[in-house]
């Protein structure tokens, strides 16, 4: 069946257990694991086009995933207080069950923020309760959506900037973006910024309370819970440094910002990363119809592609100079609209000053390959005038 395909997190997830059941050194196994699984069947199993997929019960991955994340983080934390837990197994179940949230379990829940129905949103934000980054929801659909790939965005890395100095970076200004973005609405409605009608009020009300569960527990778990959650938030992070980096949207002779179009963000044709990251791969087409859901996402026509899967190029940050040396060809090459091959980039023309690819005199008011009515198909002024639209 097709839709067996994006079962993938659940046989990774297992490992926690298996890994708790072993003891001693298999508590890293997931942690061990996951890294080398995904990049290698990235290698392995190569590109594959997904066809049109057939009915299935496809949003089940989700909303099963994510109480049985919680419910990992939840019984991860009460082995881990037992006098006869080992700090060895303290530490592997810790590393693999935050491997497992900071991939898997944001995906779900980001998968579930973006869906139109409530409940669904809310089980996104549950699980983000417990990975202590409930602003996720705020800057990333509000913000991120909106901003992508220019340098208002915190969470669009820039051409040359370690993974290192964009997940401090970010992190701060998507908390910062999420505040204001909650202040401002609030403002123009004539209501007080520090009130229960701000979500990053009930959002800190939330976070505390599972903190407090946590330190119920006792002192072992609590510190657990910090680590976990704080492993994830640097995992997410990674994934955002990789998603846009150094791709930059352009402002015309006009002052009209270029539209965000399937070139503004890194792709992936891997059958491995697709099957098991919710699709992540076809990242254009998210952020063409941000609302359509993971097995519906489809490849589109201009997009700039990876030269492996987000596993592989995730691991390739970890080194700077590497990364840069993979990566800064192809980031030159997609700004041009060049067509980047897994092989190597096309050679373009730079501006001197800015050392970035030169900026046409005329900017198209229509994003390519987008459908007339899609999110971003008309391009703002400015983003801070939309901001102010509201």
């Amino acid at each position: 069946m097709a839709f067996a395909r994006y079962w993938t997190p659940f046989g990774f997830l297992a490992l926690v257990p298996l890994g708790a059941w072993l003891g001693g050194v298999w508590s890293f196994a997931l942690a061990a694991v996951l890294p080398g699984a995904l990049a290698g069947f990235d290698v392995l199993l190569g590109e594959a086009a997904f066809a049109s997929p057939p009915p299935g019960p496809y949003r089940l991955l989700p909303w099963l995933y994510i109480p049985l994340q919680v419910a990992a983080i939840v019984w991860v934390a009460i082995l881990i207080q037992r006098p006869t837990t080992s700090l060895v197994e303290a530490l592997g179940l810790t590393a693999s069950c935050a491997a497992a949230a900071g991939v898997f379990g944001f995906l779900a829940a980001h998968e579930m923020i973006h869906s139109p129905d409530k409940t669904e949103q809310a089980a996104g934000l549950l699980l983000l309760a417990f990975l202590l980054d409930m602003q996720f929801a705020i800057s990333h659909v509000q913000g991120h959506h909106r901003r992508a790939a220019t340098p208002d965005d915190p969470t669009t890395s820039r051409r040359g900037e370690s993974a290192y100095a964009f997940v401090i970076r970010s992190v701060a200004g998507q908390t910062r973006e999420a505040w204001e973005f909650e202040t401002s609405r609030l403002a123009r409605a004539g209501r007080a910024p520090i009130s229960l009608g701000n979500r990053m009020v009930l959002f800190a009300i939330a976070e505390a309370a599972a903190i407090v569960f946590m330190a119920a527990i006792g002192a072992r778990a609590l510190a657990f819970f910090l680590a976990n959650a704080a492993i994830s938030i640097v995992l997410l992070e990674l994934f955002n440094y990789v998603a846009h980096y150094g791709l930059v949207r352009r402002t015309g002779p006009d002052g009209r910002l270029e539209p965000l179009s399937p070139r503004h963000s890194w792709n992936s044709a891997r059958w491995m990363n697709n099957a098991s990251l919710f699709n992540m791969g076809r990242h254009s087409d998210h952020h063409r119809f941000s609302t359509r859901p993971y097995h519906a996402l489809e490849p589109l026509d201009g997009a700039s592609f990876l030269p492996s899967g987000y596993a592989g190029v995730l691991l390739l940050a970890l080194i700077p100079p590497l990364f840069r040396k993979v990566m800064d060809p192809r980031v030159d090459a997609a700004m041009a609209g060049a067509m980047v091959t897994l092989r190597g980039a096309t050679p373009v023309a730079l501006d001197s000053a800015a050392g970035l690819p030169q900026v046409p005199r005329r900017l198209s008011r229509e994003r390519p390959g987008l459908e007339p009515g899609a999110e971003g198909a008309t391009a703002p002024e400015t983003l801070r005038q939309k901001d102010r639209a509201g």
